[in-house]
């Protein structure tokens, strides 16, 4: 029984991986300026079956470890479904077709100002299968289901960022590899970009990439986030008793050519 138990842990986690892919979005988040009404979002069924999905908007706030729970529409002040239109509100793509969905936004005179947000979501639905196709034995159906960040800012000032923290941390092996980090944010928008990590044994060599993590975002409801993150070798840090860490978060998209903050610590491996 626990030889079945462990096949079917490993199934389900070989099917969850492989579902990630099943659908290609693009872009991963939409962006609304002033000026802009509407925007497309471009999918793709990147699997061998037929897909369905049905298109909804959700609430979401984001939480300081990172990742998002759900919330009403009235825990969400500034939810932006209210003024968004879709269509279509559901798809059925065969394998390798494409669906553009087209998203129109309604904005309200006298809008305070700051940035308003909800999510697109992307329920699947489960397919129909002939009887035939039922196999004898474990079947398993995995239905994934995806969400993307859909923002309009009003009149919202560019985010200010500070890199409160950075310190080096052993993993389940015993060996430092892991890096983690405090960012705090000001303002009424949210940021994104480039979370860039280097590190060096004494102030004189030459700084070396530590961790990276594009697509980094701290939303204006989270005042203060924690970010861990793997170093990409970990065997630079190993065998010395103190470094620095350089920490750089640079901007992408809307944000792109600013730099949100740059802090370096000097760091005791114990």
């Amino acid at each position: 029984m626990k030889y079945i138990t462990h096949i079917v842990l490993l199934v389900l986690l070989f099917c969850a991986a492989q579902s990630q892919a099943n659908l290609l979005i693009s872009p991963t988040r939409v962006v609304f300026d002033e000026r802009q009404r509407n925007a497309k979002v471009f999918l793709i069924n990147n699997s061998q079956e037929y897909k369905t999905y049905r298109l909804s908007f959700k609430e979401k706030l984001a939480l300081p470890e990172g990742g998002y729970k759900d919330v009403s529409e009235q825990e969400n002040p500034k939810r932006l479904s209210g003024l968004l239109r879709m269509t279509p509100k559901q798809v059925r793509l065969a394998p390798g077709e494409r669906q553009v969905v087209k998203l129109a936004l309604r904005r309200k005179k006298d809008m305070a100002a700051g940035e308003y947000r909800s999510h697109l979501f992307f329920q699947a639905l489960p397919e129909k299968k002939d009887s035939a196709q039922q196999g004898v034995g474990i079947r398993l159906n995995m239905i994934m289901s995806y969400s993307i960040p859909v923002i309009y800012r009003q009149s919202a000032s560019v985010p200010r960022v500070t890199i409160d923290d950075a310190k080096v941390s052993r993993g389940e092996s015993g060996r430092y590899d892991t890096v983690s980090l405090a960012l705090s944010r000001q303002g009424d928008a949210s940021t994104f970009g480039q979370v860039s990590v280097f590190w060096r044994g004494h102030s004189k060599a030459k700084w070396k990439e530590a961790a990276i993590v594009s697509s980094y975002s701290i939303y204006p409801e989270v005042s203060q986030s924690h970010l861990q993150l793997k170093l990409i070798d970990p065997s630079i840090v190993q065998g010395g008793r103190s470094g620095e860490l350089k920490v750089v978060y640079t901007g992408s998209g809307e944000y792109q050519g600013l730099s949100f903050a740059e802090r370096t610590f000097s760091v005791t491996l114990r």
